[in-house]
């Protein structure tokens, strides 16, 4: 009798489990269609509406827009042929596949069922028209330079094409990452002047519903061709505002999910309460080129024991402040080939060591070799306060070391021609860092610090030959190694954005310089 009771509560216990069971595989499965929600959430408590900001609207034309604000929400109503992840690896958006057939032609094939926000078709036509808008004179856009060398565009069939360029570019495809607009929507109109550029369609996840002079209101596309993206949330708000400090005065009070800044001293304008906080490295980087072929930096071992004395952490923070960070090449901004780490630790001890295995003699206050002192210059542009100050602190540092610098600073035009002439003993140079991860700036024919090795130039010809990422990797390892080794140059800092975004925004939010707004389509708030 006993056994029999134990074996009915044993079969009621089975069938609770599997009916709870069922449940929550049915709910975690209609969760799943919607995205990921944080743990803590309830489907009650979640807002459907995301609030973004525009200061200082030019156009909602992301082509003809020179408004940052603009270009980072263009990213989710527009899209390019290319994107880039959050590691500014190259990914697939309307384009299908790019091949390169050689040096300077590139086969382009579309992705088909790809459908404007209107409905019609996006084929071929839509990116010839793009791109005779960007190239077009009498079109101001910050595109143009992406296709500063095509030459020629040949239709193949509505979803296929053919690109050449007028002498080769490195990863050209990263040259493919601008937005493409309509042609049908746009028809014959004048594209520049045409009321249309009011609320463009797209074929990114979100469109443009509403235009008033307050807000423009963006819902999701519910034919949108990515099905592994479908948005939390059901609308974006887009307020509009006159300025940088309306939009901080809105975020502060609670209008506005998430803010890009500027500011070093944010908190001055939102207060510390009430947010989160995100840095990310910007493109703007600063370095010391070295001039390889003058006498002096042609040793090897000058260059490697200056590299060990500098403390750029110390130049930040005298010299720069917030804002900043110490850098050590120009793909340290996360990009995904920044495949080492590339650090080198202060070490005046081993700094003097480098120099006497080298024959240098440590001798009043002087390193001396063959008779002659070392004493370098180093080139400045004078119009930059900042690089003044940081090539005045590289001077005391290398001086308390016992090397005697000269900072010598120059007029822009006459700095700018002398790294062109190879003028100089060593610069501080700033660049806006490419997306794409070429380095022949850094190591290619004519490069900055009149630098050549034979392996580390084949090995740059055969990474933007190749598009096996294992290849890329493993090359870009020993090109690293002997950077380190050789020392053309030593990173010194870059500049830093910051995203600000309010405790109730819920999501993976990961910006970097190309895109604000990665993942935005698990993105929600309570």
């Amino acid at each position: 009798m006993v056994k029999g009771i134990f074996k009915y509560i044993f079969v009621i216990v089975v069938i609770i489990l599997a009916i709870y069971t069922g449940f929550k595989l049915i709910k975690e499965d209609s969760m799943g269609e919607e995205g990921s929600l944080d743990q803590t959430s309830k489907v009650s408590t979640i807002q459907k509406d995301i609030r973004l900001s525009i200061a200082e609207l030019d156009t909602i034309n992301p082509i003809l827009s020179n408004n940052r604000n603009v270009h980072e929400i263009s990213k989710i109503i527009y899209e390019p042929l290319i994107t880039l992840n959050e590691n500014y690896k190259l990914q697939y958006a309307l384009a299908q596949e790019i091949v390169k057939q050689d040096d300077t032609t590139y086969i382009v094939k579309l992705r088909q069922g790809v459908l404007w926000q209107d409905g019609s078709n996006f084929t071929e036509n839509d990116v010839h028209y793009t791109i005779d808008r960007i190239m077009d004179p009498n079109v101001s856009t910050v595109y143009r330079d992406n296709l500063r060398y095509l030459a020629t565009y040949e239709r193949i069939d509505d979803y296929t094409f053919k690109l050449y360029l007028s002498q080769a570019v490195p990863f050209f495809e990263y040259n493919l990452t601008f937005p493409i607009l309509s042609a049908k929507y746009y028809g014959e109109d004048d594209f520049v002047n045409t009321d249309k550029n009011n609320s463009p369609i797209g074929t990114g996840m979100f469109k443009i519903d509403t235009v008033d002079g307050g807000n423009i209101r963006l819902v999701k596309n519910d034919i949108y061709w990515d099905n592994s993206k479908k948005p939390m949330a059901e609308e974006v708000i887009i307020k509009l505002y006159s300025s940088m400090g309306e939009v901080y005065n809105a975020f502060k009070s609670g209008e506005l999910d998430i803010i890009t800044v500027t500011a070093n001293n944010i908190e001055d304008y939102i207060g510390t309460l009430g947010y989160n906080k995100i840095e990310y490295k910007s493109r703007q980087y600063d370095f010391m080129a070295f001039n390889t072929q003058n006498e002096i930096f042609s040793d090897v071992a000058v260059r490697q024991a200056i590299s060990k004395v500098i403390d750029k952490d110390s130049i930040v923070v005298s010299c720069l402040g917030s804002g900043y960070v110490s850098s050590n090449f120009s793909l340290d901004m996360g990009n995904w080939l920044y495949t080492r780490d590339l650090t080198t630790a202060v070490n005046l001890d081993e700094a003097r060591l480098i120099l006497e295995n080298a024959g240098w003699i440590y001798r009043n206050n002087s390193w001396i070799k063959n008779g002659k002192k070392l004493d370098i210059n180093i080139a400045v542009n004078s119009n930059n306060e900042a690089r003044v100050r940081v090539a005045d602190n590289i001077r005391e540092q290398l001086e308390n070391f016992g090397i005697k610098v000269s900072v010598l600073q120059y007029s822009p035009e006459r700095y700018s021609d002398m790294l062109n002439n190879k003028e100089y003993q060593c610069a501080i140079v700033g660049i806006e860092c490419s997306f794409s991860p070429s380095l022949r700036t850094f190591f290619g024919e004519g490069n900055i610090a009149n630098y050549y090795n034979t392996e580390v130039l084949e090995l740059i010809n055969k990474v933007e030959n190749t598009t096996d990422e294992g290849v890329l990797y493993d090359s870009y390892k020993i090109i690293f190694d002997k950077y380190l080794e050789e020392v053309p140059y030593i990173g010194l800092y870059r500049n830093t954005d910051i995203v600000v975004y309010n405790q109730g925004l819920v999501g993976n939010i990961s910006p970097n310089a190309f895109n604000l707004y990665h993942n935005i389509y698990k993105w929600y708030r309570q």
